[in-house]
């Protein structure tokens, strides 16, 4: 299963980690994890070009991790939020393949 966590201050997102794999098909055949990868990867992409200086991005095997330095900074928020709602999309329609956890943090 896919576990997605992310973490807010006043609405803010601050981190969000997704981990692991879908376990819908097979390895290389799973289009739950391809369609997750697809969106977080795109959105990796939009925040190393446009806020690299706002947000830290980290990127290994079956992990993502974007931690916001600046969570003021609404264009950063925007493509987050726009993140968040991709993945819950997918969520909805697999919801044996996704768990998404939120904090609220001080």
């Amino acid at each position: 299963m896919i576990s997605i966590s992310v973490k807010r201050s006043h609405k803010a997102i601050l981190e969000l980690v997704i981990q692991d794999h879908a376990g819908y098909g097979a390895k290389g055949e799973d289009l739950v994890c391809a369609g997750v990868s697809a969106i977080a990867i795109g959105a990796l992409n939009a925040l190393d070009q446009k806020k690299q200086d706002v947000c830290e991005l980290e990127l290994r095997d079956a992990y993502i991790k974007i931690s916001v330095h600046q969570p003021k900074d609404q264009e950063a928020q925007l493509m987050l939020e726009m993140l968040m709602i991709q993945l819950q999309t997918v969520k909805e329609r697999y919801p044996n393949f996704i768990h998404i956890t939120k904090q609220e943090v001080a």
